[in-house]
């Protein structure tokens, strides 16, 4: 018995210790799900424990934060419903609340299951007031939703028939009573209501359809009729179309996307709205995450439907399970305008879809431009329209402000959102000056040289504008246009030809024709340029040749004097260093090796013979010629240095980069004397303003390399620039390293991006590119970025497990240029290595037979290690009446010599 007790006692503490271990558990799921709540695994885990726990008010309440984050799948629906009823009673208050959450299910996916459920929770109801009638609703609502599910629809029919036919029994007459005439009209109207459920379904292409036609003839104890034959026959042909797809789907493995895309796109060749939308549903629930069914979904239901109280619940859905498309954010707003929702809906919705974590500028945009359409149409110009006008500009200023703040230029890339503004500016609102306002700001953010921005200025000028600024526009754009200039002169001398006079007409051909010869000649210069480099190349390939070739034949002749110089080596006449000796042989021409001086032991040629004729002396190629370039230091201020180039990158490759800046006035590439690139370049621009959006560039890739960009400044006495970094603790910067070198800077954003508001990513790179497996994250908050080290570090990315700390950098060592110390060596010592920052010679390599010290010089001072080295004797050690020995740490190499020779 005392064995008994002792072992309930131990399974009652390990229980206890379990609950313990269980509910700590609890509380970080739910430390972890405050923190980042769109954490799904979290939420799932959570429910688990509680469940596991008993803890029904809060299972109740993690389940209700996760309905209102994510769609739940049916399962999980289920699984809470039945825990629900498990705790109601009898009162119709509790089972409001079921019947409720059966309907938020149902909203979310279309599930059999799901229904059967609902529909057999509605029977239960039947005793209460309008019972019948509810039950009946939520069997046809049933029916609508997955009544035509090939696979699984029947189940519903099924259950919905034995409702009534239940029904049907209880007004039957009992045996050996007669029924009332109001008997038999209630017996006749339920008797006709199950046949009608019974021609419902034969009518439906479901599997089964032949069990579902015996019963019905078996329970008519007749016949069918013709037309309820008709449909049937139809129903079983349609089903043999849909079988094979059917078939498809259960061989499948889930998603079964392709499956579903074909099973859709024959159903749609059908043209039947109520089956389109069931297999719609079906592929959804597998494949909810997928943005592409959903768009297709959506287009489907906005050209063909438009029906509002089925278009808005999709969307919501749709955006609920891809947050991130911007494209279903978009249809979402146009569907809420298309359908008259009011302007605070639209404005929420375009809130939440600019908060939902886009990665891209465009789809920021995107979204910006929706809104401002919408905004724009809101405006009646015939009216007194100032309030919805001042909205919209707010509204297209507020996302101009926004996109520059995230992403810079690129985030209007083409100013499409500003062309946008201008156009509205000079044509609903008369205000030219805002106007050209708004593309003065675009021609200086970059687009300056390009054609197709000038012509978008010049026809709204054109339009709405007057012939005076066509004309100066146009000037303008005929010197600044470097991409199509064709088309900028065309339309230039179009317009003096239509608008001009005779003379302005001759000055815009004189001026176009200049300016086309300029450019011309311009490429005729790129050209021959290439030409030249190209045929350099080919030359330099040629050379190399016959470099390889001279030296295959010269090494062979130094084999055939391997006898000679074995003769001279020992001869000893001969003093010559061995070494020397050689190198002097090795550097011999052809015809001086043939030479019988040099050549002792070599056959007498034939009689008769002349000698080997001299090889052919090589052209010289006259190397390109080298501009030198005297420094203007007036210039510094608007120039910049670009370091780290690809040797193959060209003055085009690095204007194309630069020209988003601001106007260029010149780009230097600095080349070797052969006319190759160095690899770094000066570009200079028109305006100073334009260096600090050059620096931005600093380390943007160009070929593969990132390019290095730091402000022009004269760096003679061998200082390098300040470290553009942070050397200390930065509590909002993450450092991120054993990164897979695969991983993208996108992919590491989207990653970090769901824990708090990036302000930057840096990926760390070799200076040839290649990734270093390193980069560094940076939040807008110290306590995202804590947040962000919790949930990451220790994070698997593919095969690799990242580690993720706080940035602290090490102390930077002090520059060599600026320290004082000078650290001894042997020989007299080094100074500190400025890469490693120890010199590489720690140890005294010293003979053991000259370790120990010769006697110093009587009364001479002690001296250190370097003024001993300085002051040391240069004719040896130990001579009658050489100056005294210096110690050991002060000799010279050439005393260690003599020393060891013995001299």
């Amino acid at each position: 018995m005392e064995s008994v007790d002792d072992d309930s006692q131990e399974n009652e503490s390990g229980s206890s210790d379990d609950d313990e271990l269980e509910l700590e558990l609890v509380g970080q799921l739910k430390q972890k799900i405050k923190e980042s709540p769109y954490q799904y695994d979290n939420h799932t885990e959570l429910i688990k424990l509680l469940k596991k726990l008993g803890e029904l008010e809060e299972l109740r309440n993690a389940r209700e934060n996760m309905s209102k984050l994510f769609p739940l799948t049916p399962e999980l629906w289920l699984d809470w419903i039945k825990d629900e009823m498990k705790c109601i009673s009898s009162e119709a208050e509790d089972r409001e609340k079921i019947h409720k959450l059966f309907n938020t299910a149902v909203q979310d996916y279309q599930s059999v299951p799901l229904w059967l459920e609902f529909a057999q929770f509605s029977i239960g109801e039947m005793s209460s007031k309008d019972g019948m009638r509810k039950t009946r609703e939520t069997f046809e609502r049933a029916i609508t939703a997955v009544g035509l599910h090939v696979s699984q629809g029947s189940t519903i029919w099924e259950a919905y028939r034995e409702l009534e036919n239940a029904v049907l029994a209880t007004l039957m007459p009992m045996p050996g009573s007669v029924a009332t005439e109001e008997q038999e009209e209630a017996f006749s109207a339920q008797n006709q209501r199950v046949s009608l459920l019974f021609k419902r379904q034969l009518a439906i292409p479901l599997l089964d359809m032949g069990e579902t036609l015996s019963e019905y003839k078996e329970w008519l104890c007749d016949e069918i009729d013709a037309a309820t034959q008709a449909s049937y026959n139809t129903a079983v042909k349609t089903l043999e179309k849909l079988k094979p797809f059917e078939t498809a789907l259960l061989t499948a493995t889930a998603p079964r996307w392709e499956e579903y895309q074909s099973y859709i796109e024959h159903e749609i060749k059908e043209g039947d709205p109520s089956r389109i939308q069931c297999i719609y549903e079906r592929a959804i629930t597998e494949n909810c995450l997928s943005p592409e069914i959903w768009l297709q979904y959506t287009k489907y239901l906005d050209s063909k439907l438009k029906i509002k109280s089925v278009i808005l619940p999709v969307y919501e859905r749709a955006v609920r399970n891809c947050t991130w498309s911007s494209q279903i954010w978009h249809g979402y707003v146009l569907a809420l305008e298309r359908h008259k929702e009011t302007p605070d809906k639209i404005k929420s919705t375009v809130e939440k879809a600019l908060s939902s974590g886009f990665t891209q500028a465009s789809e920021y945009c995107t979204i910006w431009t929706c809104y401002c359409d919408y905004l724009r149409r809101q405006i009646n110009w015939d009216t007194d329209h100032e309030q919805q006008l001042e909205l919209f500009r707010e509204t297209i200023e507020k996302a101009l402000d926004n996109l520059y703040e995230y992403f810079g230029n690129s985030g209007d890339e083409n100013g499409a959102l500003k062309q946008y503004w201008a156009l509205i500016e000079a044509k609903f609102c008369k205000n030219l000056s805002k106007a050209r306002e708004i593309w003065n700001k675009i021609m200086t953010e970059g687009h300056g040289n390009e054609a197709a921005s000038w012509l978008e200025y010049y026809k709204l000028e054109r339009a709405y504008g007057d012939n005076m600024h066509c004309r100066k526009l146009l000037q303008k754009a005929v010197n600044s246009v470097t991409d199509w200039p064709e088309s900028i002169t065309q339309a230039y001398i179009n317009f003096e030809r239509e608008e001009g006079t005779l003379e302005d007409y001759d000055i815009a051909v004189s001026r176009c024709e200049a300016q086309l010869d300029r450019i011309t000649d311009r490429k005729v210069k790129a050209a021959e340029k290439e030409e030249l480099m190209g045929q350099q190349k080919k030359h330099g390939k040629g050379e190399k040749k016959n470099n390889k070739k001279f030296e295959k034949a010269k090494n062979k002749d130094n084999l055939k004097k391997t006898d000679t110089q074995f003769v001279n080596k020992n001869s000893k006449n001969n003093k010559t260093s061995p070494i020397k000796r050689k190198f002097e042989d090795n550097t011999e021409t052809v015809s001086q090796q043939s030479s019988p001086a040099s050549d002792g032991f070599r056959i007498p040629p034939p009689p008769g013979y002349k000698g080997e004729p001299p090889p052919p002396k090589k052209a010289k190629t006259e190397p390109p010629h080298v501009e030198q370039v005297i420094h203007d230091a007036s210039k510094d201020n608007r120039t910049v240095f670009v370091s780290n180039l690809s040797f193959n990158v060209n003055e085009d490759s690095i204007k194309d980069i630069f020209c988003k800046c601001g106007e260029i006035s010149e780009i230097r590439l600095v080349k070797n004397i052969r006319g190759k690139s160095k690899g770094y370049a000066y570009v200079e621009f028109v305006d100073e303003l334009c260096v600090p959006k050059a620096l931005i560039l600093d380390r943007h890739p160009i070929n593969g390399r990132p390019m290095y960009v730091s402000k022009c400044e004269d760096r003679g006495g061998g200082e390098k620039a300040d470290f553009r970094y942070a050397t200390s603790v930065e509590k909002n910067k993450l450092f991120i390293k054993d990164l897979p070198l695969t991983c993208t800077k996108q992919a590491l954003a989207t990653i970090f991006n769901q824990h708090g508001k990036l302000k930057d990513v840096r990926m760390i790179t070799y200076r040839s590119g290649k990734p270093k497996g390193l980069a560094y994250v940076e939040y807008e908050s110290e306590a995202d970025a804590s947040l962000a080290v919790m949930k990451t570090d220790g994070l698997q990315i593919g095969e690799n497990t990242i580690s993720v700390a706080i940035s602290n950098p090490p102390e930077r060592r002090t520059p060599i240029t600026k320290r004082n110390e000078f650290i001894p060596s042997l020989g007299g010592g080094k100074k500190e290595s400025e890469t490693r920052g120890k010199a590489r010679t720690q140890i005294a390599l010293l003979p053991r037979s000259v370790r120990k010290a010769p006697p110093t010089a009587k009364g001479r001072p002690a001296t250190s290690s370097a003024s001993a080295t300085s002051s040391a004797p240069s004719n040896g050690a130990g001579g009658g009446d050489a100056e005294p020995a210096a110690p050991i740490s002060a000799m010279s190499n050439a005393d260690f010599r003599n020393m060891l020779l013995k001299k």
